[in-house]
């Protein structure tokens, strides 16, 4: 993340008002290039449930429908703003009943167990109160054979630890390596690998859930 004034900083964690509007508006413009190549390692065919967990301002889960026309999907996000802006960016899909907007936290997802076949965490992991719990609970609403897919483009490695650092007392984020990430996924109840393009500081994790 680029250095903002403090007052557009504060807003990344639970994006409020116009200031809040701007940084999700943002969002949808800045993260386009991540999101393709996310997108472009996640499976190809799909028409289950796909979950966006801290959907932001929308632009990921527009980018999800045309992937995937024929499934459903559902937007979770702690921030009423967030979810506003998702529901003008997707309208079409709201209209049509194809897409479900939740208010909540992800470590406590109002959502049944084995309920959701794919989901996805786009440059949030790191906000999340309860890295652990998170992803148990990830594991709990998704199906048996289900993936989960966590994109960032703020890697944590030994060449830029000093770097992310300063980055993580200035947006309040809390950074692991690769191999933690792991070890928690594993932790948690998956089977998982990750890739990355460290000359853009990008990393995906794809993590599935026994059958």
């Amino acid at each position: 993340m680029a250095e903002a004034p403090e007052n557009i900083r504060i807003q990344y964690r639970n994006p409020q008002g116009e200031d809040g509007r701007a940084v999700l508006e943002g969002m949808n413009e800045h993260h386009s290039e991540l999101w393709d190549w996310g997108i472009s390692r996640m499976p190809k065919g799909f028409d289950g449930t796909v979950m966006d967990v801290g959907c932001g301002g929308g632009g990921f889960l527009k980018r999800l429908s045309e992937r995937y026309p024929y499934a459903s999907f559902i937007g979770v996000d702690i921030s009423g703003k967030a979810l506003e802006v998702t529901s003008e960016v997707n309208r079409d899909l709201l209209d049509d009943g194809s897409l479900e907007l939740i208010g909540a936290s992800v470590d406590d997802l109002p959502l049944a167990d084995g309920s959701v076949d794919l989901a996805t965490a786009v440059e949030t992991y790191f906000f999340w109160p309860d890295l652990p719990r998170a992803l148990r609970d990830l594991e709990r609403v998704l199906s048996p054979g289900g993936m989960l897919v966590v994109l960032s483009e703020m890697q944590l490695r030994d060449d830029n630890a000093e770097e992310m650092a300063i980055a993580s007392g200035l947006y309040g984020t809390r950074l692991v390596t690769d191999g933690e990430m792991l070890s928690l996924l594993s932790d948690a109840g998956f089977e998982a690998s990750c890739e990355s393009v460290p000359e853009k500081g990008w990393v995906v994790y794809r993590a599935v859930k026994g059958i």
